[in-house]
């Protein structure tokens, strides 16, 4: 009947975006790059110059703007769509990496003592921020304000910002990040950060479109 079809379109839907999951993390080991890649990295842009070969553009798609944005996008806002791209990427890198080990391993201990509530009690996914007490989401919307706003700020000035004068698009750390005086080092360690954290953003949108529908980050036969 029509509740069946419907289930079967929502597994298939599910395989399909693990599917694609698994397709960009095995892209994403592929940190081949353009020869020119390279070079670009210690020189600024011109308004006048294409985005071609710029860091990103590995195989085995290499450049791959299918709508057009950055070739309508001025040097500032191509930066800020590399913050963007870096930013969520890092973030997608931390939520698979959380999803996977909370599978076997939770902290010890209470997140509540007040209602009783041990991190052991929480379910996976999304199904885990209803567990959560109002108290425990606004530590963690504060939180993720703080780092907005003063620790990790990855823009800066009026909505929608910009990436901070004299900063690289992403470096946000300060001395606490690892530097590489060799610009070909540099560009090739550039590349697989944004490679994984691609892989990463189509990772955990197949976990949690998975989790939402059959109970689990696992595809059925794993």
């Amino acid at each position: 009947g029509l509740r069946e079809v419907q289930i079967k379109f929502n597994e298939t839907a599910a395989m399909l975006a693990v599917s694609f999951g698994l397709v960009s993390a095995a892209a994403a080991f592929n940190v081949e790059t353009l020869p020119a890649a390279r070079q670009q990295l210690t020189r600024a842009m011109a308004p006048s110059m294409g985005y071609e070969t710029e860091l990103g553009a590995t195989g085995p798609l290499g450049y791959w703007d299918p709508l057009g944005l950055a070739s309508k996008a001025s040097p500032e806002q191509f930066a800020r769509f590399r913050a963007v791209e870096l930013k969520h990427g890092r973030i997608a890198m931390a939520a698979s990496t959380g999803y996977i080990v909370q599978s076997f391993l939770r902290f010890p201990g209470y997140l509540s003592v007040s209602e009783k509530i041990k991190f052991a009690d929480l379910p996976n996914g999304i199904a885990g921020f209803g567990k959560i007490p109002p108290a425990g989401l606004l530590q963690i919307l504060l939180g993720i304000g703080l780092m907005e706003g003063l620790t990790w700020k990855f823009y800066e000035g009026p909505w929608p910002g910009k990436v901070p004068e004299g900063k690289a698009p992403g470096d946000v750390a300060g001395d606490l990040w690892v530097r590489y005086p060799d610009p070909e080092v540099k560009a090739d360690k550039l590349n697989i950060e944004l490679n994984n954290g691609r892989a990463a953003m189509m990772g955990i949108t197949g976990m949690l479109m998975h989790d939402h529908l059959t109970g689990s980050w696992i595809p059925p036969g794993f």
